[in-house]
């Protein structure tokens, strides 16, 4: 757990993400062996993670998650992470980031040395390739080569036929069918 702090702690230099560090890295470590002894730092973990990380951060990072070490926090509010994500090493994180499942199917695996940007969004079953970057704002469903860039949103609508119109009784503009 020092060693991989100690690394954290050489990417980060301000004190409200050191401790943000400090507590995630405390709650894996009680949750990596089940011996008595981490069995009973388990309910200091809980308390700090609720005062510093959830309410302190509006963040959740759960103990459970896969982190490599130097894990880089530039602003660390608004960030949810889903418990069986992976994280690689030296991944570089702005506010506002979920990775998380988009349905049942799985849950993202991030590789070294990726950046991912401002309120970025990665879900479900993806692999973010070595030394990637994730643009502010984007959403990725799908697989980014290393190296590669994903950048802006990306929003699909279904479920309306080609040519189906009706008017908005207010306005009077068209809209398509099921808005």
């Amino acid at each position: 757990m020092f060693d991989t702090l100690r690394q954290d702690y050489r990417r980060n230099r301000d004190p409200l993400v050191r401790l943000v560090l400090t507590v995630f890295r405390f709650g894996q470590w009680t949750v990596a062996r089940r011996t008595p002894i981490r069995r009973l730092c388990t309910l200091p973990y809980k308390v700090l993670n609720l005062v510093v990380i959830r309410l302190g951060t509006n963040s959740d990072l759960p103990r459970e998650l896969s982190c490599g070490p130097g894990l880089r926090l530039f602003h660390p509010y608004g960030l949810v992470f889903h418990r069986d994500a992976r994280l690689g090493r030296d991944v570089s994180v702005y506010h506002q980031v979920t990775i998380g499942r988009r349905d049942h199917s799985g849950e993202p695996q991030i590789g070294d040395g990726v950046t991912l940007g401002a309120g970025a969004t990665v879900l479900g079953p993806v692999v973010v390739g070595r030394g990637a970057k994730i643009g502010a704002g984007a959403t990725v469903l799908d697989d980014v080569p290393p190296g590669g860039r994903a950048i802006g949103p990306r929003a699909q609508v279904t479920g309306v036929r080609q040519g189906e119109r009706r008017a908005d009784s207010d306005h009077g503009t068209p809209l398509l069918a099921g808005g």
